[in-house]
């Protein structure tokens, strides 16, 4: 910008007493806002485009759903029959952890419901990739064209879209693609209010929604809050006198939604967080794992040396922003890197996941938001590190790719860090697997296939609980028994797995979550020893019997027989049966259970609200011998 035109947000341009008045100011900026200025033709549109046909063009090659994907399937089909917000029917457990994403899929499979649910989330997740690209590309391209440089470069954008962990996760089915999109919207809109100093409440409305996207992003969206609240308040605004209430008017609009979904999370799900969020120990830390899990990302790209050669690009600019005054300008543009060091820290201190680069995409996505370059940038010496980082997205977009080792061991609880993407091309024979059908042929679809027809052979009226103990093992129809319970299924199975499998087992088959995801027992016992992130909270079949199974007959010798040890909590003796059905009938799981499971009146709700803390707080061991001593006291031990 020339020399004759004020830097928008300098402190110095709308301080009192330096000759410039409200009115002024507010001309002044109306010209800037209409002046079609720098950055904002048709060339940085073109440029701003770039990185989004990277992005896509990788997600499209790439294009697969995850087999977590059909969690939320299962549940929309359920949503959509009428049976409500549920995994399991009957049992009210937020089994997902992404309800602005389920919803979105919801709305979009009624307006097309001639689309699959699969290919409708790869649609969509194309859709809020190209569009989060965009709005992060034209986000930067404004705060920097608005103030001294030409024609800019969203350089950061390029960065990220050249990651092949990212294209896995464009279009998997999961909520990563929307993720992108908030990102992007949030920082364009900070941008948009900082530059033309109004409609800060729209942005916060947008800034709110992180956490019903994914939970943790509740830390990006208090970051992105904070800064707005600074812009809101700086000098410039028309009305300098409602500084307070444009403040606290930004304040509840970011919470207004997020407020309004956890009321009702805890009047229908008695809870005040996923039960996702419960099972993956999400207050936890695993320091060594977590550092593990955020090199497993950084080391395949070599993504340490384009983030090292940005450092000048970013650090430069806010040196020569803030030595003028424009400190709000150098605090729009350290927002994003600010929110993406605190979602890094946050997955690094929980240890990750067994996902590579999964969690880490937000932070890597924030962090690079602001990276530009401009042409006169290009010019001088930072065209070292700029053609550094332009040879590293060309080797990355065609070579940088992430091996995992073979494992040596195929038990659930093997802790490791997996390429899904290419995990599910094995398993299912098909280079892009995306629906029910082509999952068919991995083991997790012959094995909901196999329930579906188990489940049609039980009577009428009649209820059948199977255990399987060894989930590697074809699952056999010889080991069902006898089950009884209020909640309307045919037949309950325990699983390590409950995605493909319980989208095609469909809703008369209740799928007792091994892994406590969808499962409200698991999900409350305490984590014993890490093990695979995420799947740390192992829960035997002894409940699933206790709570189903008819009680008196013996545990069938041929499951007791190869059951877990005795006193482990994957034990299925009759003294571990008795031990959890004595645990079910004490409070406080009795009376969640209960919640959870009755008609859903308006006292219930209320009532609901009112011990979701408690509830979320209860915890007990998985050992069904520990947990009865929690749950009902010591006395119970001799009664039992």
């Amino acid at each position: 910008m020339s020399d004759s035109v004020p830097a928008t947000g300098s402190v110095i341009d709308h301080q009192p007493g330096n000759g410039v008045d409200e009115e002024d100011a507010a001309s002044d900026r109306s010209t800037r806002a209409k002046a079609p200025g720098p950055g904002f033709g048709f060339r940085a549109w073109w440029l701003a485009l770039v990185p989004v046909v990277v992005v896509l063009v990788g997600a499209w090659i790439y294009r697969w759903v995850d087999e977590d994907a059909f969690i939320n399937f299962r549940i929309i089909d359920n949503l959509v029959a009428g049976h409500g917000l549920v995994y399991n029917l009957g049992e009210r457990v937020e089994a997902d952890s992404d309800p602005l994403w389920l919803f979105s899929l919801t709305g979009l499979h009624g307006i097309l419901p001639f689309m699959s649910l699969e290919w409708l989330s790869v649609v969509l997740g194309l859709i809020c990739t190209g569009v989060g690209f965009l709005a992060g590309g034209r986000g930067v391209q404004r705060l920097i064209g608005s103030r001294d440089e030409d024609t800019v470069f969203p350089l950061g954008m390029l960065m990220v879209a050249v990651v092949a962990g990212v294209w896995e996760f464009a279009t998997s089915g999961l909520e990563m693609s929307m993720v992108f999109l908030w990102l992007g919207l949030c920082f364009l809109l900070l941008v948009r209010a900082e530059g033309s100093r109004r409609r800060g409440a729209p942005a916060a409305v947008v800034m709110g929604l992180g956490v019903l996207i994914r939970p943790e992003l509740a830390l990006e969206s208090v970051v992105f809050v904070a800064a707005l609240l600074v812009v809101v308040t700086a000098p410039g605004w028309s009305e300098a006198h409602r500084r307070l209430s444009r403040g606290a008017g930004v304040v509840a609009a970011a919470l207004a939604l997020p407020v309004a979904f956890e009321l009702f999370r805890m009047g229908y799900y008695a809870l005040v967080v996923p039960n996702t969020g419960l099972a993956k120990a999400g207050g936890s830390s695993w320091w060594s794992q977590g550092v593990t899990y955020l090199w497993n990302l950084l080391a395949p790209y070599a993504l340490w040396l384009p983030l090292l050669l940005a450092v000048p690009l970013v650090l430069l600019r806010a040196r020569q922003w803030w030595g003028r005054g424009d400190r709000i300008g150098v605090m729009v543009m350290a927002t994003p890197i600010a929110a993406g060091l605190v979602d890094v820290f946050y997955v690094v201190r929980v240890g990750g996941d067994y996902m590579h680069a999964r969690l880490l995409l937000p932070g890597l996505f924030s962090i690079c938001l602001p990276v530009a370059v401009s042409l006169r940038q290009a010019r001088t010496v930072l065209a070292v590190p700029l053609v550094g980082i332009v040879v590293w997205c060309v080797v990355s977009a065609g070579w940088l790719r992430f091996v995992p080792p073979k494992t040596t061991s195929l038990s659930p609880q093997a802790v490791f860090i997996s390429n899904e993407r290419n995990s599910w091309i094995t398993a299912t024979g098909n280079a892009h697997p995306i629906t029910a059908g082509d999952y068919r042929h991995a083991l997790s679809g012959q094995a909901g296939a196999l329930l579906v027809r188990l489940a049609h052979r039980v009577p009428t009226g009649k209820q059948r609980v199977l255990v399987i103990v060894d989930p590697f093992a074809p699952i056999s129809s010889s080991g069902t028994e006898a089950g009884r319970s209020p909640l309307p299924f045919t037949l309950a199975v325990n699983v390590p797995a409950i995605g493909v499998i319980g989208y095609l087992a469909g809703p008369d088959v209740y799928l007792f979550d091994s892994f406590s995801l969808a499962n409200p027992i698991g999900s409350h016992t305490v984590v014993v020893r890490h093990a695979r992130p995420g799947h740390e909270k192992e829960i035997g079949p002894a409940w699933m019997v206790a709570r189903f199974g008819i009680p008196g007959p013996e545990v069938p010798t041929r499951v007791a027989a190869s059951s877990g040890n005795s006193g482990s909590a994957t034990d299925l003796s009759r003294t571990s049966v008795d031990a959890a059905r004595a645990a079910l009938g004490c409070a406080p799981l009795s009376s969640y259970l209960h919640a959870i499971t009755a008609p859903l009146t308006a006292s219930q709700a209320l009532a609901n609200i009112s011990n979701a803390i408690g509830f979320t707080t209860m915890h007990f061991g998985a050992n069904p011998n520990r947990a009865v001593t929690q749950l009902c006291g010591p006395s119970s031990r001799g009664t039992r």
